[in-house]
């Protein structure tokens, strides 16, 4: 469904990415784990089409979208819920949601998928007419996915979705996540810093070091290997 092929990304003279390949299959979530600085959201935000890359290819779906517009790969169905979370502080839940659906023309549809988020997330069901920039921080990580399931994408990029969040709410967020994928069918690419959550979830995973990929396998096996677990996962 998504493939990289020899990716390199610059920012000016640094060289973030370096010959990264990696793929999603359809129906699969896949985890991107390493150390902060690993070039982990700037795959993220090259596939999205925020950052272009300076040599190699991304191809959704069959089709090349390393040269399109962010909006334009959105409207393809493939949606990016970046890191600390970028909700619209001074709309309410409800406009946030309808900011998410804002390339959708079917009203019924919109309608009925605010009512799934809000089955799914019941807190914001409550909290709908309150300011987005009023909410605690695992709310507004709440919302930054309803809103990225309000452009109804067949595949979802998460960039660190756990950061800086309690337990309790780190672990509700990771069952919508797994329902998402287990019930609905949706692709997930996921950025996580929390190793060991995120090769619980995957089907794949890829470690990332210094902007390349140091290696990639099932989750499980990954998350019995060595040499993750020494770096990332907290073994001996």
């Amino acid at each position: 469904m998504l493939e990289l092929k020899n990716v390199h990304v610059h920012y000016g003279k640094i060289h973030a990415l370096k010959g990264v390949s990696l793929e999603v299959r359809e129906g699969e979530i896949v985890t991107i784990i390493g150390a902060n600085g690993a070039g982990k959201s700037t795959t993220l935000k090259t596939i999205s089409g925020l950052l272009r890359p300076t040599e190699g290819e991304i191809r959704y779906e069959g089709g090349p979208i390393h040269l399109v517009q962010p909006s334009d790969i959105v409207a393809r169905g493939l949606c990016h819920t970046p890191e600390g979370r970028r909700i619209f502080p001074e709309l309410t839940v409800h406009e946030n949601l309808d900011m998410g659906a804002y390339l959708r023309k079917d009203k019924s549809g919109i309608e009925k998928d605010r009512e799934h988020v809000y089955e799914m997330f019941p807190i914001l069901a409550e909290r709908r007419e309150q300011h987005g920039g009023t909410l605690s921080g695992g709310e507004q990580q709440m919302l930054a996915i309803a809103r990225s399931i309000m452009s109804k994408p067949r595949l979802l990029m998460l960039d660190e979705p756990s950061l800086g969040l309690a337990p309790i709410i780190v672990q509700q967020i990771f069952e919508v996540i797994a329902r998402l994928n287990r019930e609905e069918g949706l692709t997930i690419l996921l950025v996580e810093q929390n190793a060991s959550l995120a090769l619980k979830t995957a089907h794949r995973g890829y470690v990332f070091e210094t902007g390349t990929v140091l290696m990639s396998d099932e989750a499980s096996s990954l998350a019995a290997n060595e040499q993750v677990r020494a770096a990332y996962l907290g073994s001996d």
